[in-house]
């Protein structure tokens, strides 16, 4: 963990309102995949700089850091959209247990909206050093023999990184994929509603041995460790990463 200087390289419109920004990694910069940093830089007060604090979207295996986040409108969203490439910023990190632990036998990831972004970290390190285009790791890694995502969106066409977790999947054989749409169109042939226990225990017969992510809002947050809970899953074995001021 340290405070490091760097600068805004790119950023990325992925889908509605959400961006990713895409920054210069320093060197001896190091996290583990579903960890979260601080960004900070100058705002007309330069007694009170704007920070914040994202999850990572990249993976340790890509060149950059970035997070991806939704623009609602606030002051610092507005700040942050107005920030020019190649604007000098600052870095503090990493933080958090977002982590999967070595003995991972069986995950669930559940992901709310824009609560992928720790999850895609995650997988999009696993496909680079376990799938089968992965090059070589040294030492060699090891992904768990089952990976669930159950990603719950307002739209199937509002999903964030759809297109690559798709990839991600063809490529991760131990990743399945299960989307679950609160407003879906006609034509959606997946789960329709809300993520619950009755979709977990059609995916999850038997959650003997799975160990769950959660991932999202706050709200969405306390009603997934609720219901996990009352599905009979050990609290231990529930993982979160709770923000205020999503």
């Amino acid at each position: 963990m340290g405070a490091f200087g760097t600068k805004l390289l790119e950023k990325l419109p992925r889908v509605a309102d959400i961006v990713s920004f895409r920054f210069k990694r320093p060197e001896a910069y190091t996290f583990q995949p579903g960890q979260w940093f601080v960004v900070t830089f100058p705002s007309s007060d330069p007694q009170e700089p704007w920070e914040h604090h994202f999850s990572h979207s990249d993976a340790p295996s890509e060149p950059w850091l970035e997070f991806t986040t939704r623009m609602r409108g606030s002051d610092f969203k507005n700040a942050l959209d107005a920030l020019p490439v190649g604007s000098p910023v600052q870095l503090e990190g990493p933080f958090g247990t977002f982590v999967l632990p070595p003995d991972a036998e069986r995950v669930a990831f559940l992901a709310g909206g824009i609560g992928i972004t720790c999850v895609r970290s995650i997988l999009r390190w696993l496909c680079d050093t376990c799938g089968t285009n992965a090059v070589p790791a040294d030492p060699p890694r090891t992904p768990p023999q089952e990976i669930v995502l159950f990603f719950a969106n307002h739209s199937e066409y509002l999903i964030p990184f759809k297109e690559e977790l798709d990839e991600i999947a063809r490529d991760l054989p131990e990743l399945r994929l299960v989307h679950v749409i609160s407003q879906p169109g006609e034509g959606w042939q997946g789960y329709r509603g809300h993520l619950d226990e009755k979709v977990m225990a059609a995916e999850l017969p038997d959650p003997a041995g799975w160990q769950f992510f959660v991932s999202g809002p706050p709200a969405f947050d306390g009603a997934m460790r609720d219901m996990l809970l009352k599905w009979g899953i050990d609290d231990a074995l529930i993982k979160t990463e709770a923000f205020l001021g999503y």
